[in-house]
């Protein structure tokens, strides 16, 4: 049987892509293997420690004494500002993604009224670029007045590498805190940490 160009080039790759697709790599989900969202991949920073660093923060920050303030004020506004990479890892864009997270957290517990970031990008984003390394509060009075905000949260991401003879341990810090706009005062702040290592 003679078998045209077309006919053999199908056999070919239903061969071929069968192999592959018995032998190489299987794409999966989180939810189908048991604890590989668990499991560090490496001492980078993930998502997963980010969340974990950020919710701890914000368990503190619902217990403290400016969300009782914010309670006495009839939901006043707040913005959140961009939270500082200050590490060696590439997770921009994890941080712009912690920023909505912060933004649900806040709107969710209800005691203030959130701007969003999205509601006016070009603004936010200005005062984000020209939000200095100590976040300048003699600025800070006149941003709350641009965005209309009462209140702003900001923080930072940083790390400490340590490394021995046959270990590396890195530890991550998430800092945050909450400042008057009005006044410039720092009414909470706190941190929270996670550790990573690679172990022989």
């Amino acid at each position: 049987m003679r078998l045209t160009h077309a006919v053999f080039c199908s056999l070919i790759f239903a061969v071929l892509g069968g192999a592959v697709a018995c032998g190489g790599p299987k794409a999966v989900r989180g939810d189908e293997v048991a604890g590989l969202d668990d499991q560090a991949l490496s001492t980078g920073l993930d998502r997963k420690d980010l969340q974990k660093m950020l919710q701890q923060n914000m368990d503190v920050l619902e217990k403290s004494a400016v969300v009782g303030r914010w309670q006495t004020e009839n939901r006043p506004s707040l913005a959140v500002m961009r939270i500082k990479n200050e590490t060696s890892e590439h997770i921009d864009s994890a941080l712009q993604s912690l920023l909505s997270d912060i933004e649900t957290i806040m709107v969710n517990a209800g005691h203030v009224r959130v701007i969003s970031q999205e509601d006016q990008p070009q603004l936010m984003a200005e005062l984000r670029q020209q939000q200095s390394d100590s976040f300048d509060q003699a600025q800070i009075a006149q941003w709350g007045k641009q965005v209309g905000a009462r209140y702003f949260i900001t923080g930072k991401v940083y790390s400490v590498d340590e490394r021995g003879q046959d270990q590396r341990r890195v530890q991550y810090f998430l800092f945050m805190r909450v400042l008057d706009a009005q006044t410039g005062d720092i009414l909470w702040q706190n941190k929270t940490s996670v550790t990573k290592a690679l172990l022989d």
